[in-house]
């Protein structure tokens, strides 16, 4: 069937096309549905996850449903009580190659965390988890530790080195996926993404290089709310140099902040203070 039309511009017709897909979305599903977008998202590619989104939620809800244990066979394994310290290794080994046969991965981002948790956490809790019987994506069924039992002090941690290395090689662009999509200036200011570059790249551009850089960590603080929302950031203190077109070098140093909020189990920047930088 040939699709309807809305314009003869294409970009407004795109864009025409995207609202009344939000809209079916926002309809067939309510407050399920959320979807955070910007202005410098391209119409074609909003259209297609759109698109992706609604042949993803329409396969997900005709799918039949089994647990992880069920779906890997429900292979014989040993409590976690039962085994010696010196077992418990081979057969976290064991359980994790039997879920990678059949397609499914436990992803750990900030650990190492000890065999015995992380076996105890599969055989008591991931076992029972229940999933789609048929993936919804080629890779199979990927679960992420710390969705379970999140550690919001290495998240707080690991962002504040992700923003500081992307600050450090003059690389803080729109790819930040520490950066958040909404920010607050200290005079209580509202920013969107695209704002908040509009402010911060005329910094970046007025310099080749940032040289000469270390930092430290001092310190971590968060508050976290009945839902799972939250508020926190880390500080300490910083120096580099940056380099001018001329040739002229700047020394920067001093105290760094770092204000983070939790939204949808994910740490990101709203707001920062940076010695250098000027909102």
């Amino acid at each position: 069937m040939e699709e309807e039309k809305f314009s003869d511009d294409p970009i407004k017709h795109l864009k025409i096309e995207n609202e009344i897909l939000r809209m079916q979305l926002k309809a067939q599903y309510g407050d399920a549905f959320f979807m955070q977008t910007d202005d410098s998202m391209p119409p074609e590619l909003e259209n297609q996850f759109l698109k992706n989104m609604m042949a993803f939620e329409a396969a997900h809800a005709h799918s039949d449903t089994t647990t992880v244990y069920k779906k890997i066979g429900e292979p014989p394994f040993t409590a976690v009580t039962a085994l010696k310290t010196d077992e418990i290794s081979n057969a976290l080994i064991a359980v994790t190659t039997a879920m990678e046969e059949h397609g499914i991965f436990l992803d750990i981002i900030n650990g190492p965390y000890p065999d015995e948790l992380i076996y105890k956490f599969i055989t008591e809790e991931l076992f029972n988890h229940e999933i789609d019987s048929t993936p919804l994506f080629e890779g199979g069924w990927h679960f992420i530790y710390e969705e379970f039992y999140p550690d919001n002090r290495a998240d707080i941690e690991r962002n504040t080195h992700d923003f500081l290395r992307h600050w450090f090689q003059h690389e803080l662009d729109e790819n930040c996926s520490e950066l958040g999509y909404d920010f607050i200036t200290a005079e209580g200011r509202q920013l969107k993404r695209t704002d908040f570059f509009s402010i911060i790249k005329p910094f970046f551009e007025s310099f080749t290089q940032f040289t000469n850089d270390a930092y430290n960590i001092d310190d971590i603080q968060f508050t976290l709310n009945d839902d799972g929302t939250g508020m926190g950031h880390a500080e300490g203190g910083l120096k580099y140099e940056a380099v001018m077109e001329n040739g002229e070098v700047l020394h920067f140093e001093g105290p760094y902040k770092l204000y983070m909020s939790r939204e949808d189990k994910w740490w990101t920047i709203f707001y920062f203070v940076m010695p250098g930088f000027k909102w």
